[in-house]
């Protein structure tokens, strides 16, 4: 297995796209030492994300991101768990929402149901925090049946859609499909009906035909073609870290 180069893993953790939007984010662990404790409280107590950091956020719930709470009045957090493979990527999230975190990304192991076989992935949780609570109600839902709260595509997710949400998405769940020139974006732990208002919104805000695919298992994904691949790169490349470049079908990135 080729060993990282972590000093460029380091660096990168903390790409930002580039524009105003930059500008209007705080990340940085320097920043939290110059600002200092009060700086961290308020940014907790705040009732809003930035919004570049909304978006962010609600990419990476239509991903593999979920919100919880231990109660019903409770506040809520961001968990995300992803293979380790992917630690740049969780360090990228991490310096994003640095102000909302207690701990770094955590390396754990599971064994598979299989095979026993021990798999490494990296955990990110952040502190349970009112700031939250609102993509919660939005994304989330009481599941009768189930007796238990699921996430869904709420109907108005086309007043969320920007390139930065659809980039955050495709870092997440997108795969590029060589043989076809197209990006499948795995979406199949949506309904039908959820995955066809989320392409509508797609197409209807960024202006890229998507399509619903029928997946195993009775399941449901997007695909994104290969007609539109170019103007797809042009529209999210900016707000793709550089280590998922090669999930729009562009150079891979290396360590």
């Amino acid at each position: 297995m080729k060993k990282l180069n972590m000093r460029k893993v380091v660096s990168n953790a903390f790409f930002l796209p580039k524009g105003k939007m930059t500008r209007a984010i705080i990340t940085s662990s320097s920043a939290i030492n110059r600002k200092g404790e009060s700086r961290i409280k308020v940014v907790r107590s705040s009732t809003s994300l930035p919004f570049f950091l909304e978006e962010a956020l609600i990419g990476i719930i239509l991903g593999d991101g979920h919100l919880s709470k231990s109660s019903s009045t409770s506040n809520t957090r961001l968990e995300l768990s992803m293979a380790s493979t992917y630690i740049i990527l969780a360090y990228y999230i991490y310096s994003l929402f640095i102000y909302y975190y207690n701990t770094k990304p955590k390396k754990l192991e599971t064994k598979s149901k299989n095979n026993n076989k021990l798999y490494g992935y990296i955990r990110l949780k952040t502190l349970s925090l009112s700031v939250f609570n609102k993509y919660y109600d939005l994304f989330y839902k009481r599941d009768v049946k189930k007796n238990k709260w699921i996430k869904i595509i709420p109907e108005n997710i086309h007043e969320y859609m920007t390139p930065v949400v659809l980039a955050f998405l495709i870092m997440g769940d997108g795969n590029f499909d060589k043989s076809r020139n197209r990006i499948r974006i795995y979406t199949n732990s949506f309904t039908h009906s959820e995955n066809i208002l989320l392409a509508a919104a797609i197409i209807e805000k960024l202006n890229i035909k998507t399509s619903v695919m029928r997946d195993k298992n009775n399941q449901y994904i997007l695909t994104i073609g290969a007609k539109q691949l170019k103007i797809l790169q042009i529209l999210i490349s900016p707000y793709l870290h550089p280590s998922k470049l090669y999930r729009i079908g562009k150079n891979n990135y290396s360590v």
